[in-house]
Protein backbone atom coordinates (compact mmCIF):
# COMPACT_ATOMS: atom_id res chain seq x y z
CA UNK A 1 0.00 0.00 0.00
CA UNK A 2 1.06 3.25 -0.82
CA UNK A 3 0.05 6.21 0.76
CA UNK A 4 -3.90 6.81 1.91
CA UNK A 5 -4.71 6.22 -1.88
CA UNK A 6 -4.27 2.71 -2.21
CA UNK A 7 -5.07 1.88 1.50
CA UNK A 8 -8.82 3.57 0.88
CA UNK A 9 -7.99 5.96 2.85
CA UNK A 10 -9.41 9.35 2.66
CA UNK A 11 -7.15 12.40 2.66
CA UNK A 12 -7.04 13.92 5.91
CA UNK A 13 -3.56 14.55 8.53
CA UNK A 14 -1.59 12.21 9.23
CA UNK A 15 -3.27 11.36 12.69
CA UNK A 16 -6.22 10.62 11.06
CA UNK A 17 -4.80 8.56 8.20
CA UNK A 18 -2.55 6.91 10.95
CA UNK A 19 -5.30 6.02 13.20
CA UNK A 20 -7.62 4.57 10.12
CA UNK A 21 -4.48 2.36 9.14
CA UNK A 22 -3.75 0.77 12.85
CA UNK A 23 -7.61 -0.18 13.10
CA UNK A 24 -7.37 -1.63 10.01
CA UNK A 25 -4.67 -3.73 10.78
CA UNK A 26 -6.44 -4.09 14.10
CA UNK A 27 -9.42 -5.30 12.44
CA UNK A 28 -7.46 -8.24 10.79
CA UNK A 29 -6.89 -9.98 14.06
CA UNK A 30 -3.92 -8.10 14.84
CA UNK A 31 -2.99 -6.90 18.52
CA UNK A 32 0.75 -7.41 19.27
CA UNK A 33 2.25 -4.21 17.69
CA UNK A 34 6.71 -4.11 17.20
CA UNK A 35 7.60 -0.69 17.48
CA UNK A 36 10.34 0.54 16.01
CA UNK A 37 10.03 4.50 16.97
CA UNK A 38 11.91 6.83 14.05
CA UNK A 39 10.79 10.48 13.76
CA UNK A 40 8.70 9.53 10.48
CA UNK A 41 6.67 6.88 11.99
CA UNK A 42 5.73 9.08 14.87
CA UNK A 43 2.15 9.40 13.95
CA UNK A 44 1.76 5.92 13.67
CA UNK A 45 3.27 5.76 17.39
CA UNK A 46 1.52 8.37 18.63
CA UNK A 47 -1.98 6.66 17.87
CA UNK A 48 -0.67 3.54 19.11
CA UNK A 49 0.12 4.58 22.18
CA UNK A 50 -3.37 6.33 22.44
CA UNK A 51 -4.80 2.45 22.27
CA UNK A 52 -6.03 0.49 25.05
CA UNK A 53 -6.88 -2.67 22.59
CA UNK A 54 -3.18 -3.65 21.74
CA UNK A 55 -0.26 -4.44 23.01
CA UNK A 56 3.02 -2.46 22.29
CA UNK A 57 6.81 -3.95 21.85
CA UNK A 58 9.58 -1.02 21.94
CA UNK A 59 12.33 -2.55 19.45
CA UNK A 60 15.46 -0.22 18.94
CA UNK A 61 16.44 -2.97 16.07
CA UNK A 62 14.03 -3.53 13.56
CA UNK A 63 15.86 -6.86 11.88
CA UNK A 64 15.10 -8.74 15.93
CA UNK A 65 11.84 -7.04 16.06
CA UNK A 66 10.44 -7.94 12.95
CA UNK A 67 11.61 -11.95 13.90
CA UNK A 68 10.08 -11.26 17.40
CA UNK A 69 6.85 -10.38 15.42
CA UNK A 70 7.61 -14.10 13.76
CA UNK A 71 7.88 -16.26 17.09
CA UNK A 72 4.50 -14.19 18.06
CA UNK A 73 3.02 -14.94 15.01
CA UNK A 74 3.97 -18.80 15.50
CA UNK A 75 2.25 -18.85 19.19
CA UNK A 76 -0.51 -17.06 18.52
CA UNK A 77 -1.57 -17.83 15.01
CA UNK A 78 -2.37 -14.77 14.07
CA UNK A 79 -1.10 -11.37 12.71
CA UNK A 80 1.51 -9.55 13.64
CA UNK A 81 2.60 -6.11 12.82
CA UNK A 82 5.98 -3.91 12.96
CA UNK A 83 6.22 -0.72 12.62
CA UNK A 84 9.00 1.17 11.18
CA UNK A 85 10.42 4.31 10.42
CA UNK A 86 11.80 5.23 6.55
CA UNK A 87 14.54 4.11 5.03
CA UNK A 88 17.19 1.27 5.54
CA UNK A 89 15.12 0.79 8.73
CA UNK A 90 12.34 -0.68 6.29
CA UNK A 91 15.25 -2.94 4.74
CA UNK A 92 15.78 -4.28 7.95
CA UNK A 93 12.90 -6.20 7.84
CA UNK A 94 13.19 -8.09 4.97
CA UNK A 95 15.05 -11.18 6.01
CA UNK A 96 12.32 -12.02 8.56
CA UNK A 97 9.82 -11.42 5.85
CA UNK A 98 11.33 -14.13 3.68
CA UNK A 99 11.24 -16.46 6.32
CA UNK A 100 6.92 -15.81 6.71
CA UNK A 101 7.08 -16.16 3.00
CA UNK A 102 8.44 -19.38 2.84
CA UNK A 103 6.79 -20.53 6.03
CA UNK A 104 3.19 -18.94 5.70
CA UNK A 105 3.50 -16.98 8.57
CA UNK A 106 0.92 -13.56 8.21
CA UNK A 107 3.56 -10.61 9.52
CA UNK A 108 2.51 -7.33 8.73
CA UNK A 109 5.23 -4.86 7.74
CA UNK A 110 4.19 -1.21 8.45
CA UNK A 111 6.39 1.33 7.17
CA UNK A 112 6.33 5.13 7.33
CA UNK A 113 7.62 7.10 4.12
CA UNK A 114 8.51 10.35 3.15
CA UNK A 115 6.40 12.18 0.76
CA UNK A 116 6.89 10.77 -2.72
CA UNK A 117 8.50 13.62 -4.55
CA UNK A 118 11.55 12.74 -2.42
CA UNK A 119 12.04 9.26 -3.81
CA UNK A 120 15.06 9.21 -6.55
CA UNK A 121 16.76 12.35 -4.96
CA UNK A 122 18.86 11.17 -2.44
CA UNK A 123 16.77 13.43 0.30
CA UNK A 124 17.76 11.66 3.70
CA UNK A 125 15.95 8.66 4.32
CA UNK A 126 14.72 8.68 1.19
CA UNK A 127 14.47 5.32 -0.46
CA UNK A 128 12.31 3.28 -3.03
CA UNK A 129 9.81 1.77 -0.22
CA UNK A 130 7.31 0.48 -2.32
CA UNK A 131 7.75 -2.65 -3.75
CA UNK A 132 10.90 -3.28 -1.74
CA UNK A 133 9.54 -6.43 -0.55
CA UNK A 134 8.97 -7.90 -4.13
CA UNK A 135 7.36 -11.39 -4.17
CA UNK A 136 7.64 -11.89 -0.22
CA UNK A 137 4.78 -9.06 0.77
CA UNK A 138 1.87 -8.79 -0.76
CA UNK A 139 0.23 -4.86 -0.62
CA UNK A 140 -3.27 -4.61 -0.34
CA UNK A 141 -5.23 -4.88 2.67
CA UNK A 142 -8.94 -6.38 1.17
CA UNK A 143 -6.86 -9.27 -0.94
CA UNK A 144 -4.58 -10.01 2.03
CA UNK A 145 -4.21 -14.13 1.69
CA UNK A 146 -3.01 -14.48 5.16
CA UNK A 147 -0.29 -16.51 3.67
CA UNK A 148 2.70 -14.09 3.37
CA UNK A 149 3.59 -10.59 4.60
CA UNK A 150 1.58 -7.81 3.53
CA UNK A 151 3.32 -4.41 3.32
CA UNK A 152 1.79 -1.03 4.34
CA UNK A 153 3.71 1.59 3.39
CA UNK A 154 2.13 5.35 4.12
CA UNK A 155 3.66 8.29 3.28
CA UNK A 156 4.07 10.91 6.07
CA UNK A 157 4.39 14.98 5.66
CA UNK A 158 5.33 17.47 7.33
CA UNK A 159 3.99 19.01 10.15
CA UNK A 160 4.29 15.02 11.47
CA UNK A 161 2.15 15.14 14.40
CA UNK A 162 -0.52 17.37 12.61
CA UNK A 163 -4.03 16.22 15.22
CA UNK A 164 -5.11 15.41 18.34
CA UNK A 165 -4.23 11.56 19.14
CA UNK A 166 -6.50 11.48 22.49
CA UNK A 167 -9.80 10.33 20.43
CA UNK A 168 -11.34 7.13 22.37
CA UNK A 169 -12.82 6.13 18.76
CA UNK A 170 -11.17 5.88 15.76
CA UNK A 171 -12.56 7.14 13.02
CA UNK A 172 -12.16 3.75 10.63
CA UNK A 173 -14.02 0.91 12.09
CA UNK A 174 -12.57 -0.96 9.49
CA UNK A 175 -13.78 -4.45 8.00
CA UNK A 176 -12.63 -7.89 8.48
CA UNK A 177 -10.00 -9.22 6.29
CA UNK A 178 -9.94 -12.93 4.85
CA UNK A 179 -8.82 -15.43 7.98
CA UNK A 180 -6.48 -18.70 6.80
CA UNK A 181 -8.17 -21.57 5.53
CA UNK A 182 -8.62 -23.46 8.37
CA UNK A 183 -6.47 -26.65 9.26
CA UNK A 184 -8.78 -28.48 10.44
CA UNK A 185 -10.69 -29.36 7.77
CA UNK A 186 -13.04 -32.12 7.11
CA UNK A 187 -12.45 -32.50 3.69
CA UNK A 188 -12.20 -36.63 2.23
CA UNK A 189 -8.96 -38.13 1.10
CA UNK A 190 -7.94 -39.07 -2.20
CA UNK A 191 -8.26 -37.99 -5.83
CA UNK A 192 -7.94 -38.35 -9.17
CA UNK A 193 -4.96 -36.47 -10.96
CA UNK A 194 -3.10 -39.21 -11.69
CA UNK A 195 -0.29 -37.55 -8.99
CA UNK A 196 -0.16 -40.69 -7.23
CA UNK A 197 -2.96 -40.05 -5.12
CA UNK A 198 -5.21 -42.54 -5.96
CA UNK A 199 -5.51 -45.95 -3.98
CA UNK A 200 -5.36 -47.78 -7.51
CA UNK A 201 -2.04 -45.93 -8.32
CA UNK A 202 -0.05 -45.27 -5.65
CA UNK A 203 3.21 -46.05 -5.28
CA UNK A 204 4.25 -49.46 -4.34
CA UNK A 205 7.07 -48.71 -1.61
CA UNK A 206 6.99 -45.56 -1.15
CA UNK A 207 9.17 -43.36 1.65
CA UNK A 208 7.78 -41.09 3.70
CA UNK A 209 9.35 -37.66 4.78
CA UNK A 210 7.58 -35.41 7.57
CA UNK A 211 8.36 -31.86 7.56
CA UNK A 212 7.05 -29.50 9.83
CA UNK A 213 3.17 -30.02 10.67
CA UNK A 214 0.36 -28.07 11.91
CA UNK A 215 -1.15 -29.51 14.84
CA UNK A 216 -4.32 -29.30 13.36
CA UNK A 217 -2.85 -32.18 10.66
CA UNK A 218 -1.40 -34.64 12.76
CA UNK A 219 -3.47 -36.62 13.46
CA UNK A 220 -4.98 -37.25 9.98
CA UNK A 221 -0.85 -37.67 8.89
CA UNK A 222 -0.75 -40.29 11.72
CA UNK A 223 -3.57 -42.24 10.45
CA UNK A 224 -1.87 -42.08 6.79
CA UNK A 225 1.56 -43.32 8.14
CA UNK A 226 -0.27 -46.03 10.40
CA UNK A 227 -1.63 -47.56 7.18
CA UNK A 228 0.70 -47.50 5.15
CA UNK A 229 3.17 -49.12 6.81
CA UNK A 230 6.22 -47.53 4.82
CA UNK A 231 9.32 -46.24 6.10
CA UNK A 232 8.86 -42.75 7.72
CA UNK A 233 11.37 -40.29 8.23
CA UNK A 234 9.91 -37.44 10.91
CA UNK A 235 11.88 -34.28 11.52
CA UNK A 236 11.01 -32.93 14.49
CA UNK A 237 8.32 -29.82 13.63
CA UNK A 238 6.70 -32.60 12.45
CA UNK A 239 5.57 -33.48 16.14
CA UNK A 240 5.79 -36.80 15.21
CA UNK A 241 9.46 -37.84 15.60
CA UNK A 242 8.82 -39.71 19.09
CA UNK A 243 5.73 -41.63 19.08
CA UNK A 244 6.22 -45.04 19.34
CA UNK A 245 3.26 -46.48 16.99
CA UNK A 246 4.79 -45.31 14.16
CA UNK A 247 7.01 -47.23 11.53
CA UNK A 248 10.09 -44.54 12.41
CA UNK A 249 13.25 -44.57 11.14
CA UNK A 250 15.28 -44.20 14.47
CA UNK A 251 19.20 -44.22 13.65
CA UNK A 252 19.46 -41.30 11.47
CA UNK A 253 19.37 -39.85 7.94
CA UNK A 254 21.53 -42.60 6.43
CA UNK A 255 19.28 -45.30 7.25
CA UNK A 256 17.15 -44.28 4.14
CA UNK A 257 20.00 -45.34 1.77
CA UNK A 258 19.25 -49.11 3.39
CA UNK A 259 15.27 -49.19 3.04
CA UNK A 260 13.33 -50.19 0.07
CA UNK A 261 11.42 -47.48 -1.78
CA UNK A 262 10.20 -46.65 -5.19
CA UNK A 263 8.80 -43.31 -4.50
CA UNK A 264 9.25 -40.55 -1.97
CA UNK A 265 6.02 -39.05 -0.27
CA UNK A 266 6.68 -35.54 1.24
CA UNK A 267 4.48 -34.21 4.06
CA UNK A 268 4.24 -31.17 5.74
CA UNK A 269 7.06 -28.64 4.80
CA UNK A 270 10.09 -28.49 2.71
CA UNK A 271 12.35 -31.12 4.64
CA UNK A 272 16.18 -30.32 5.68
CA UNK A 273 17.43 -33.73 5.42
CA UNK A 274 20.71 -33.78 3.08
CA UNK A 275 19.02 -36.90 1.14
CA UNK A 276 16.22 -34.35 0.15
CA UNK A 277 18.60 -31.81 -1.53
CA UNK A 278 20.13 -35.08 -2.91
CA UNK A 279 16.84 -36.27 -4.58
CA UNK A 280 17.12 -33.36 -7.14
CA UNK A 281 19.61 -35.43 -8.90
CA UNK A 282 18.15 -38.73 -8.61
CA UNK A 283 15.33 -39.95 -11.26
CA UNK A 284 12.91 -40.71 -8.82
CA UNK A 285 8.87 -39.81 -8.85
CA UNK A 286 8.10 -37.51 -5.39
CA UNK A 287 4.83 -36.75 -4.46
CA UNK A 288 3.80 -33.10 -2.02
CA UNK A 289 1.37 -33.03 0.68
CA UNK A 290 1.81 -29.63 2.17
CA UNK A 291 -0.48 -26.45 2.57
CA UNK A 292 2.00 -24.14 1.65
CA UNK A 293 2.55 -24.01 -1.94
CA UNK A 294 6.35 -24.98 -2.20
CA UNK A 295 7.80 -27.99 -3.65
CA UNK A 296 11.28 -27.24 -2.17
CA UNK A 297 12.49 -29.64 -5.76
CA UNK A 298 12.42 -28.22 -9.09
CA UNK A 299 9.59 -30.73 -9.72
CA UNK A 300 6.84 -31.78 -8.37
CA UNK A 301 3.19 -30.71 -7.51
CA UNK A 302 1.96 -29.91 -4.31
CA UNK A 303 -1.11 -31.47 -3.27
CA UNK A 304 -3.11 -30.52 0.25
CA UNK A 305 -2.35 -32.48 3.25
CA UNK A 306 -6.83 -33.06 2.96
CA UNK A 307 -5.84 -35.01 0.02
CA UNK A 308 -3.46 -37.39 1.25
CA UNK A 309 -4.61 -41.06 -0.04
CA UNK A 310 -5.61 -43.90 1.48
CA UNK A 311 -2.39 -46.33 1.18
CA UNK A 312 -2.74 -49.67 3.00
CA UNK A 313 0.87 -51.63 3.29
CA UNK A 314 2.31 -54.15 5.02
CA UNK A 315 5.55 -53.23 7.39
CA UNK A 316 9.43 -54.40 6.47
CA UNK A 317 9.91 -55.97 9.71
CA UNK A 318 13.34 -56.71 8.45
CA UNK A 319 14.74 -53.57 7.74
CA UNK A 320 13.05 -51.92 11.06
CA UNK A 321 14.68 -55.00 12.62
CA UNK A 322 18.41 -53.32 11.30
CA UNK A 323 17.08 -49.58 11.79
CA UNK A 324 16.54 -50.85 15.75
CA UNK A 325 19.89 -52.57 15.63
CA UNK A 326 22.07 -49.44 14.34
CA UNK A 327 20.35 -47.46 16.91
CA UNK A 328 21.62 -49.49 19.03
CA UNK A 329 25.21 -48.92 18.00
CA UNK A 330 24.81 -45.27 17.91
CA UNK A 331 23.82 -45.08 21.18
CA UNK A 332 26.49 -47.28 22.35
CA UNK A 333 29.07 -44.63 21.03
CA UNK A 334 27.53 -42.02 22.55
CA UNK A 335 28.17 -43.76 26.46
CA UNK A 336 31.51 -43.71 24.73
CA UNK A 337 31.86 -40.01 24.68
CA UNK A 338 29.82 -38.28 26.83
CA UNK A 339 32.01 -35.33 26.18
CA UNK A 340 31.22 -35.46 22.58
CA UNK A 341 28.68 -32.59 20.93
CA UNK A 342 26.20 -35.67 20.01
CA UNK A 343 25.69 -36.87 23.37
CA UNK A 344 25.22 -33.30 24.82
CA UNK A 345 22.43 -33.22 22.70
CA UNK A 346 21.40 -36.27 24.17
CA UNK A 347 21.75 -35.80 27.47
CA UNK A 348 20.20 -32.38 27.51
CA UNK A 349 16.86 -33.59 25.56
CA UNK A 350 16.94 -35.99 28.24
CA UNK A 351 17.21 -33.26 31.35
CA UNK A 352 14.57 -31.24 30.02
CA UNK A 353 10.57 -31.66 31.57
CA UNK A 354 8.29 -33.41 29.87
CA UNK A 355 6.00 -30.60 27.73
CA UNK A 356 8.80 -28.49 27.32
CA UNK A 357 8.76 -25.81 24.15
CA UNK A 358 11.88 -26.69 22.30
CA UNK A 359 12.93 -24.25 20.08
CA UNK A 360 16.19 -25.40 18.01
CA UNK A 361 18.60 -23.12 16.18
CA UNK A 362 19.38 -23.74 12.27
CA UNK A 363 22.38 -25.05 11.13
CA UNK A 364 24.01 -27.76 13.31
CA UNK A 365 22.02 -28.06 16.29
CA UNK A 366 18.55 -28.64 14.41
CA UNK A 367 20.50 -31.85 12.91
CA UNK A 368 22.02 -32.99 15.61
CA UNK A 369 19.33 -32.86 17.91
CA UNK A 370 17.35 -34.77 15.17
CA UNK A 371 20.13 -37.54 15.02
CA UNK A 372 21.16 -37.28 19.12
CA UNK A 373 18.29 -36.37 20.91
CA UNK A 374 15.88 -38.93 22.63
CA UNK A 375 12.71 -40.28 20.82
CA UNK A 376 10.94 -41.13 24.14
CA UNK A 377 7.58 -39.67 24.09
CA UNK A 378 8.00 -36.48 26.33
CA UNK A 379 5.68 -34.39 25.02
CA UNK A 380 8.11 -31.64 23.53
CA UNK A 381 7.01 -29.34 21.42
CA UNK A 382 9.43 -28.61 18.65
CA UNK A 383 9.90 -24.81 16.70
CA UNK A 384 12.07 -23.51 14.62
CA UNK A 385 12.58 -21.15 11.41
CA UNK A 386 13.08 -23.70 8.66
CA UNK A 387 11.57 -21.69 5.62
CA UNK A 388 14.49 -20.10 4.34
CA UNK A 389 17.38 -22.27 6.22
CA UNK A 390 18.68 -18.90 8.01
CA UNK A 391 20.61 -18.24 11.07
CA UNK A 392 19.36 -14.87 11.64
CA UNK A 393 17.11 -13.54 13.59
CA UNK A 394 16.64 -17.15 15.86
CA UNK A 395 16.80 -16.06 19.60
CA UNK A 396 14.38 -12.87 18.54
CA UNK A 397 12.21 -15.42 17.28
CA UNK A 398 12.42 -17.63 20.02
CA UNK A 399 11.45 -14.71 22.96
CA UNK A 400 8.44 -13.84 20.21
CA UNK A 401 7.48 -18.16 20.48
CA UNK A 402 7.83 -17.73 24.41
CA UNK A 403 4.87 -18.91 26.23
CA UNK A 404 4.47 -17.40 29.77
CA UNK A 405 2.16 -21.12 30.62
CA UNK A 406 4.65 -23.15 29.70
CA UNK A 407 8.91 -24.09 30.72
CA UNK A 408 10.65 -22.74 26.82
CA UNK A 409 14.15 -23.65 25.83
CA UNK A 410 16.14 -22.16 23.19
CA UNK A 411 19.23 -24.59 21.37
CA UNK A 412 21.22 -22.46 19.50
CA UNK A 413 24.63 -22.78 18.06
CA UNK A 414 27.70 -19.85 18.93
CA UNK A 415 27.78 -18.21 15.90
CA UNK A 416 24.06 -18.43 15.95
CA UNK A 417 23.81 -16.96 19.24
CA UNK A 418 26.40 -13.80 18.18
CA UNK A 419 24.59 -13.24 15.17
CA UNK A 420 21.88 -11.95 17.39
CA UNK A 421 23.21 -10.92 20.47
CA UNK A 422 21.00 -7.94 20.73
CA UNK A 423 17.39 -10.10 21.03
CA UNK A 424 17.45 -9.88 25.35
CA UNK A 425 16.50 -6.12 24.51
CA UNK A 426 12.74 -7.10 24.55
CA UNK A 427 13.03 -9.83 27.42
CA UNK A 428 11.89 -7.16 30.34
CA UNK A 429 8.63 -6.68 28.35
CA UNK A 430 7.56 -10.32 27.94
CA UNK A 431 6.05 -10.19 31.43
CA UNK A 432 7.71 -13.54 32.33
CA UNK A 433 11.25 -15.38 32.69
CA UNK A 434 9.73 -18.91 31.38
CA UNK A 435 12.50 -19.31 29.10
CA UNK A 436 16.25 -20.67 29.02
CA UNK A 437 18.55 -20.67 26.50
CA UNK A 438 21.22 -23.33 25.65
CA UNK A 439 24.30 -22.10 23.74
CA UNK A 440 26.42 -25.03 22.07
CA UNK A 441 29.84 -23.23 22.03
CA UNK A 442 32.18 -25.25 19.77
CA UNK A 443 34.66 -22.93 19.11
CA UNK A 444 33.03 -21.88 15.32
CA UNK A 445 30.72 -23.02 12.61
CA UNK A 446 31.92 -26.53 13.15
CA UNK A 447 28.88 -27.79 10.41
CA UNK A 448 31.34 -26.70 8.28
CA UNK A 449 33.72 -29.06 9.01
CA UNK A 450 31.61 -32.18 7.89
CA UNK A 451 30.83 -30.77 4.36
CA UNK A 452 32.49 -32.77 1.83
CA UNK A 453 33.16 -30.15 -0.66
CA UNK A 454 35.07 -27.74 2.15
CA UNK A 455 37.45 -30.81 3.11
CA UNK A 456 39.68 -30.29 0.26
CA UNK A 457 40.22 -26.71 1.51
CA UNK A 458 43.68 -25.83 3.81
CA UNK A 459 42.91 -26.81 7.75
CA UNK A 460 44.22 -23.77 8.84
CA UNK A 461 42.30 -21.36 6.18
CA UNK A 462 39.00 -23.51 6.96
CA UNK A 463 39.25 -22.97 10.90
CA UNK A 464 39.87 -19.24 10.31
CA UNK A 465 37.73 -18.15 7.26
CA UNK A 466 35.02 -20.91 6.77
CA UNK A 467 34.23 -21.88 10.48
CA UNK A 468 35.11 -18.08 11.88
CA UNK A 469 37.23 -20.23 14.83
CA UNK A 470 36.45 -17.95 18.36
CA UNK A 471 37.11 -18.49 21.88
CA UNK A 472 34.21 -16.26 22.75
CA UNK A 473 32.09 -17.21 26.14
CA UNK A 474 28.74 -15.69 26.78
CA UNK A 475 28.55 -15.48 30.97
CA UNK A 476 29.35 -12.45 30.14
CA UNK A 477 26.69 -11.64 27.79
CA UNK A 478 24.11 -13.47 30.00
CA UNK A 479 24.87 -11.36 33.11
CA UNK A 480 24.31 -7.95 30.66
CA UNK A 481 21.04 -9.13 30.00
CA UNK A 482 20.05 -11.08 33.28
CA UNK A 483 19.43 -13.95 31.48
CA UNK A 484 19.43 -17.86 32.13
CA UNK A 485 22.02 -18.83 29.33
CA UNK A 486 23.39 -22.51 30.19
CA UNK A 487 26.86 -23.28 27.69
CA UNK A 488 27.59 -26.49 26.52
CA UNK A 489 31.19 -26.64 25.69
CA UNK A 490 31.56 -30.43 23.85
CA UNK A 491 35.19 -31.28 23.98
CA UNK A 492 36.29 -31.07 20.11
CA UNK A 493 38.68 -34.52 19.91
CA UNK A 494 35.48 -36.43 21.47
CA UNK A 495 33.13 -35.14 19.31
CA UNK A 496 35.15 -35.84 16.58
CA UNK A 497 35.74 -39.33 17.67
CA UNK A 498 32.04 -39.70 17.79
CA UNK A 499 31.04 -38.64 14.31
CA UNK A 500 34.10 -40.92 12.98
CA UNK A 501 32.82 -43.77 15.02
CA UNK A 502 29.36 -43.02 13.60
CA UNK A 503 30.79 -42.38 9.87
CA UNK A 504 32.19 -46.56 10.67
CA UNK A 505 28.79 -47.77 10.67
CA UNK A 506 27.53 -46.94 7.51
CA UNK A 507 31.05 -47.59 6.13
Amino acid sequence: MDDSREAGLSPGSNIARAARLIDAVRAAGTRDFCVCAGSRNSPLLAVLGARDDLRLFSFVDERSAAFFALGRAKLHGAPVAIVTTSGTAVAEMLPAAIEAYYSGIPLILVSADRPARFRGTGAPQSIEQPGIFRIYAETSLDTWTRTRPLHLNIEFDEPLIDGDVAFAHPEFPGRPLPRHPDAQDDGGVGGDDGGGRVAGRSPTHPLILLGALPPGHRERVRDFVLRANAAVYAEPLSGLREDPALPLITAGERMIAHARFDSVIRIGNVPTLRFWRDLEERAIPVVHYSDLPFPGLTRGEVHPIAELPRIEGVRDEAFFGRDRAMAARFNDILDAEPESELAMFRALSLQLAEGTRVYLGNSLPIREWDLAASRAPRGFIYEANRGANGIDGQLSTFFGWCDPARDNVCVAGDLTTIYDLGAPWIVPQLGHRRFRIVVVNNGGGRIFSRVASLRAVEPEVRSRIIENAHEVRFEHWAAMWGIDVTELRPDAAASRRAWQRYDELWA
